[in-house]
């Protein structure tokens, strides 16, 4: 999830003297006390009836939610396919899209031409400079990313370490540099993958070229950033001329790839990750042309195996299996939603919204995110630990931040088109590189980044942006579990508030605190409270580091501690929105039976089930941790929580 950042453990070192049980995924089903585990004590009849679906690996309710949203938009999809709407129109986006990839008969007829295209203007490119010019192409793997995002009040190109549309490497990074039986065991499934995808391809010698692609992803992953460090902004923030990006990392022809992605003409970048690009620009000039065109070459086959026939799509499903579990493949009509959903997001999410969202839904979220203000503005108040001058900062940032309910009051202008419904591969190279015409314009005209989402409307998500300093919350999340208009209004806080509490922490989290009002990174708390806020987030950490799921498996405090922040702030928020929703409305429920619910709702949020296997994983790699200690870690923290469930040390 995109969750993001933020929140104050509060000075209570009595309540946490009681101690939470490790949960485990064995014990669905037990009956437990709320002081002793209350994750469980809410979820266990739940767990007890869920069901792992095949071909999954774990399941909860952003999952159940997401099938359920996905059902929706398959029969959007379908009918879109049926139709015969004007050319260049959104159902004629998604119609074309979604029917060109269930033609089976289209995509083996037309894959040979294809391929031969693709793969001849990457085995021509001989020399590193021709290398970088494919790389550079918005379809393919690449050692750098670019996108275009604010930047010191203003909006930049971004060169990054991570390619998140067309990922640069097969497995997680992790796994390349392991020593363990899974680690061997993966690679040793990514390796015969390569070989099996270039003998579809028609590319001789795959064993030797896929010994070689795993050693140069495996050099690429040891020059990586660890997750810790990612998630460090400041680290991230390097404002420089392209002349500077040359001198700082030579070895990548940096000017030829601008000119090849369309930017040749900016004046500055910023780079990410500057000493993890620094070493992969070594990496790039040191090693052969020939072996960057095997790796571009399966990479370009890799991430467009939605639009490949079938045999290219069952290998490579053999080898995901290995890699993350599962035994059902999804069919081609379940991949082809997906494919649709991520390629033209806002396109399909304009559909969604005009067939399963409703005004008052929106309008009932609306007035749930003005209270959420309301109780942030009292907490920021009262912090004794903040000056005047940062206090009077950190409430011009909560003022100035924008809350976006469900989509955008302004939708974006449509992909231009040019999609045929016998070109499925095509048509992914056309989408692709119209959406980073899309992104692309954001640097010079000012209409592109008119309330800019980055997320769709059809996501079960909802997220935060320290740049644009704004919550997304869009229109799928608002629904069972997690919101219903006609729902008691504890619930409702409860969950989807506390969820929203959160992406409004992570304003003020250890990140978040980094930026100002406008989305600028500048140190406007003073030293003082700085100090005390990072005394206060230790707490946390330590709280975290001691949580053991399983034996011998700690959770990584530091790492988690923007979304541990969040989830504590979220709820406390929440908590506080609710009781000033009560008194305004004069409620007349029962206090205790009324905060009961609220802290119920947010438990069962998190009902979650899972082998060991991903808990292990989730402690291991996640910015978040496991859905338990979402629920436990954070009620503990809170009093109003003892008092509703009558727990005692």
């Amino acid at each position: 999830m995109s969750w993001t950042r933020r929140g104050t453990l509060r000075s209570a070192a009595a309540i946490c003297t009681t101690v939470m049980l490790p949960v485990s995924i064995s014990r669905a089903g037990e009956r437990a006390e709320p002081g002793d585990d209350f994750y469980l004590y809410a979820n266990a009849a739940d767990l007890e009836r869920m069901t792992i679906p095949p071909g999954r690996f774990d399941y909860g309710q952003f999952d159940r939610v997401t099938d359920k949203v996905n059902s929706e938009l398959q029969l959007l999809i379908k009918t879109a396919a049926r139709l015969s709407p004007s050319r260049g129109s959104s159902d004629a986006l998604i119609g074309t899209t979604y029917a060109a990839l269930l033609d089976e008969q289209a995509i083996v007829r037309r894959s040979s031409s294809y391929l031969s295209r693709a793969l001849g203007r990457i085995r021509a490119a001989n020399t590193h400079e021709a290398v970088a010019t494919i790389m550079a192409h918005p379809r393919s793997s690449s050692l750098v990313a670019f996108n275009v995002f604010p930047a010191e009040g203003s909006w930049m190109l971004y060169v990054d370490q991570q390619n998140q549309t067309m990922p640069m490497l097969g497995l997680p990074t992790s796994a390349y540099l392991g020593t363990d039986e899974y680690s061997t065991k993966v690679r040793e499934a990514h390796h015969a993958c390569i070989a099996q995808i270039f003998a579809l391809a028609g590319i001789p010698d795959g064993d030797r070229r896929a010994a070689s692609i795993v050693a140069l992803e495996t050099e690429i992953a040891r020059r990586q950033w660890s997750p810790e460090r990612l998630r460090d902004r400041r680290a991230n923030l390097h404002v420089m001329t392209v002349r500077e990006l040359e001198s700082f990392a030579p070895g990548m022809p940096w000017r030829t790839m601008l000119a090849a992605r369309g930017v040749d003409d900016v004046s500055q970048v910023n780079l990410g990750e500057d000493s993890a690009i620094a070493a992969q620009a070594q990496l790039f000039r040191a090693t052969p042309a020939k072996v960057w065109q095997d790796w571009l070459a399966f990479n370009w086959l890799r991430n467009g195996m939605d639009a490949l026939p079938t045999a290219f799509r069952d290998t490579y499903w053999r080898f995901l299996v290995i890699v993350r579990g599962g035994t059902e493949r999804p069919t081609r009509a379940a991949d082809a939603v997906q494919f649709v959903k991520g390629r033209l997001p806002m396109e399909l999410g304009r559909l969604y919204v005009e067939r399963h969202f409703s005004q008052a839904d929106r309008a009932a979220a609306g007035e749930l995110l003005l209270y959420l203000k309301r109780a942030m503005a009292e907490r920021l108040d009262e912090a004794e630990w903040m000056d005047t001058a940062s206090r009077a900062e950190a409430l011009e940032k909560l003022n100035a931040m924008t809350l976006k309910a469900g989509y955008p009051r302004t939708w974006p202008a449509s992909l231009k088109g040019g999609l045929r419904l016998d070109d499925a591969a095509g048509n992914l190279d056309r989408l692709v590189e119209q959406d980073w015409e899309r992104q692309r314009a954001r640097l010079t005209d000012p209409a592109a980044r008119i309330e800019l989402w980055y997320q769709a409307p059809a996501a079960v998500n909802a997220s935060y942006s320290v740049l644009l300093n704004a919550i997304e919350v869009p229109a799928a999340i608002l629904q069972p579990p997690f919101f219903s208009a006609s729902w008691n209004a504890a619930v409702n806080f409860g969950a989807i508030g506390a969820i929203i509490g959160h992406e409004m922490g992570h304003g003020f989290d250890d990140q978040g605190l980094l930026y100002d009002s406008k989305g600028v990174m500048r140190a406007w708390m003073s030293t003082e409270a700085q100090a005390a806020f990072r005394t206060r987030a230790d707490r946390l950490v330590a709280q975290y580091d001691a949580f053991e799921p399983l034996p011998g498996v700690k959770l990584n405090g530091s790492r988690t501690i923007g979304e541990n922040i969040g989830d504590l702030s979220g709820v406390s928020l929440a908590f506080r929105a609710y009781e000033l929703y009560r008194k305004d409305k004069a409620l007349p429920d029962d206090e205790q039976d009324a905060h009961r619910r609220f802290f119920l709702s947010w438990a069962k949020v998190w009902c979650y089930k899972a082998p060991e296997s991903a808990i292990r994983y989730i402690a291991a790699n996640s910015y978040h941790s496991p859905p338990a200690y979402r629920v436990n870690g954070v009620v503990r923290n809170i009093e109003a929580w003892y008092r509703a469930f009558d727990v005692r040390p």
